[in-house]
Parts: C-alpha cells; structure tokens; sequence
C-alpha cells in the first residue's frame, strides 16, 4: 500500500526554498511515497514546481487568523463548519503522516488535523509545546548561533527522520515564461548580474548607496556586463532611486523588474543571471535553488552557518560583530558580556565589500575587507557547510558529532 506524506512549511520563501532538501531526501528514502506540501496561499505556484512534490495544498494565514480571533469574542457553530470546510480542501482522507517543519501553533495544529501521525518540530499530543531533539537543537541555535554549524535545511531533514539528501535537483523552470519585453534578459553575450534590492526584514536592508556603487563598479569593470534589479513592489522606489543614482552612460544597462514579476517568473529571471547578489532574503535562496551562483552579504541577524545557501561554491560575505575592547567602551564586565552577545545577533555593519565583490566577479579573487569575512559553500553526507576563503574544504567535525546525538541511525 502507497503511503501517502504531507510535508508542512508555513514560514516565508527562503524557508520553503530551503525544505527542498528535506523533499529530496524524503523522496530518497521513500520512493514509492506520494509527498504533497502544505504552504502559505501566496507560496502556492513555486511549490507546485519544486521538484518531488505531488500536490500543493493552500494554508490561508489570514483567514485562519481572522477566524481564531472572532470565536475568541464570541464562538458560533459555523466556524467548525467553515473550518471543516478548508480542511476537507486539502484532502478529503487523512495522509499517513505529517511532516511538520515549523514551531508555531498553526502547523501543529494542521499536522493534528491532517494526518493520523505527525513527525517534526514537535513530539507529544497535538499542541503538546515538547519539542522534539531536533526542533530544541533549531530553538538554541536561534538563540546563540555563533557556534553552530548544522544548516537549517539540514536540521529540517533531521526533523522528518532523514538524512542530508546525496543529491539535489534544481527547481525546473522551462515551463516557466518571461513578459515578452523581459524575454531578451540573459540573451546577450557578457555576464548578467542580478541584483536583490530589498529584503523582506527592514534590519537586512543594503543602503541604495551601497547597491548604486556596486552596479556601477560591475558595469564600468566587467565587460559587456548587464545588471538586472530585482524585488517586488514595494522596492520599487529602492530601484528608481538607484537607477537615478547612476551615471547616465550606464544606466542602459540596466534591467529593472521590480514589482513586474510574479515568483515563478522571479525565479525564471533569476535563471537567466549567471550570479545573483543579496542580502539574506528569499530570493536569494531562490537563485540558489534554481542552479544560479550566488553571492550574499549577510548581516544583522543573518549566519552563513545556518542559512547560507545550500548547494555547492556560493560566496558568502558574513559581517563580524565590532570587539568592544577595540572601541574602548568602558563598560562593567555585566554589560560588555551582554553587548557582545548581542554583537553575535545583530551586526551592523560600517562598510560593505563592494570593490572585493567586483574583484571575485572579476577573477575570483578573494581580498580581506575590514569588518567581514568570506566563505565558500559546499556539501558532503552531512548536508551544506562553509568555509573560509583560502582554507582547506575540510568538513567542521561537529556536524558528525551531532548527528551521531540527535539522528543515531543516519551514522
């Protein structure tokens, strides 16, 4: 008898982009499983063409929100009946088993009511708050992260009883077509350089200034270079800014598609670049996801360990928090020890590494900036790790080691 899974990620882009790994290595070791996904109503198109999913349910938020929040003031008989109703939606049989990656009360909550066993962040009884040894190892590394070196994608195997998928298929995109206007994008001969304006948290925002020095530089040192802008609607303005910013001789080669792009078509756009530049965001995990090199400037709360993009040689520029002995901050041994920690939350950084950039786009070369270190990707049968530029790829051994904790049976 075919068992029937229903993986459950209701968090934003970048996390549904980074459960792809976990659908591969679900898909590996239960081959003749159907595995359908449960995502956010405005994920739904992008799931529907990740790679080993058979069907894509729609979980409204919004509406399940609402509808919670009207029963706390008064509870009537038709809720049930409305309630009833979606869920009838996305499957008329409980499936076998539910694949629940996320922590909050929604996705347990659907895991309970659709499936007759769920596996994942939690253990226990519906909305038993006891987490699973997989789910407490994501909530303490989400409260000190510098020494972390399991990826999230790899924790989320870890959650479904799987280990690190052995291999990773890029999100297919031929049926996916561009505006006729934009269709020319990554026709041309020369490199196309995409870049995300914007980020879906305000705090991992690149100041325009930064992104208009970066573009320039790219289109007056590369040759035959074009750079494409890329972000949804509300960056709009980000872009027109930049584009007013540059010299008038450069700005024709200039692609903007802010605000023009649905996300199958984002991710189309993103597969016509040969390398896409960002901050930690969403799309950025995207242009990963689709085969595209990436390189990320990750700050504020942003760690390549945990989040960086899963695949084999992106670049990563992490900012490094600010000693404090180095400011001369005369502070008691309280308050430096809590400011430091803060400092391994949330980095601000005063520079960024434009020319640097422009120099790995160049010849691959790898220069020191003040404030940031660089890190190069790869994988192995523990799943995604960095590495510092110029040191040997040499797997962290503390992924073993927690591996062997948490997942004895992967070993």
């Amino acid at each position: 008898m075919t068992r029937r899974a229903l993986l459950i990620q209701l968090a934003r882009l970048g996390d549904l982009v980074q459960t792809i790994p976990v659908i591969m290595a679900l898909k590996e070791a239960h081959a003749d499983w159907i595995l359908d996904l449960l995502c956010p109503g405005h994920l739904e198109d992008l799931g529907r063409i990740l790679p080993g999913i058979s069907t894509v349910g729609r979980w409204d938020g919004t509406v399940w929100n609402r509808r919670a929040r009207q029963a706390e003031k008064e509870f009537r008989p038709e809720y049930v009946v409305e309630a009833d109703t979606d869920i009838r939606a996305i499957t008329q049989e409980p499936y076998d088993y539910a694949y629940v990656l996320n922590q909050h009360p929604r996705a347990i909550l659907a895991g309970a009511l659709l499936a007759q066993e769920s596996i994942g962040a939690m253990t226990g009884r519906p909305l038993d708050p006891t987490l699973s040894p997989w789910g407490a190892y994501v909530r303490a590394v989400a409260k000190d992260r510098s020494e972390n070196r399991i990826h999230l994608a790899d924790a989320f195997c870890g959650m479904c009883g799987v280990s690190p998928p052995k291999h990773i298929m890029p999100i297919p995109m031929s049926s996916v077509q561009l505006p006729n206007d934009l269709d020319p994008i990554g026709q041309s001969c020369g490199p196309w350089i995409g870049v995300l304006v914007g980020a879906g948290d305000p705090e991992r925002l690149v100041p325009a200034m930064a992104w208009t020095r970066l573009i320039a530089g790219c289109l007056e040192q590369l040759q035959g270079s074009r750079v494409l802008l890329l972000g949804s609607r509300q960056e709009q303005e980000r872009a027109s800014w930049i584009l007013a910013s540059l010299p008038s001789s450069l700005v024709g080669r200039v692609w903007d598609t802010t605000g023009r792009l649905s996300l199958t078509e984002l991710a189309q756009a993103l597969t016509r670049c040969q390398v896409v530049i960002g901050a930690d965001t969403g799309p950025l995990h995207l242009a990963a996801a689709v085969g595209t090199k990436v390189i990320g400037w990750y700050f504020a709360r942003a760690r390549v360990h945990e989040t960086g993009p899963y695949g084999q040689s992106h670049w990563i520029w992490q900012a490094e928090a600010v000693k404090r002995e180095a400011l001369h901050l005369k502070l008691e041994r309280e308050d430096l020890r809590r400011m430091e920690f803060l400092d391994t939350l949330h980095v601000s950084p005063v520079q960024w590494p434009i020319e640097e950039t422009i120099a790995l786009l160049s010849d691959g070369s790898a220069a020191s900036v003040d404030g940031w270190s660089l890190w190069t990707s790869h994988r192995d049968r523990w799943g995604a790790y960095y590495v510092e530029a110029g040191q040997a790829p040499v797997a962290p051994l503390q992924r073993e080691h927690i591996w062997n904790e948490l997942h004895p049976t992967a070993v």
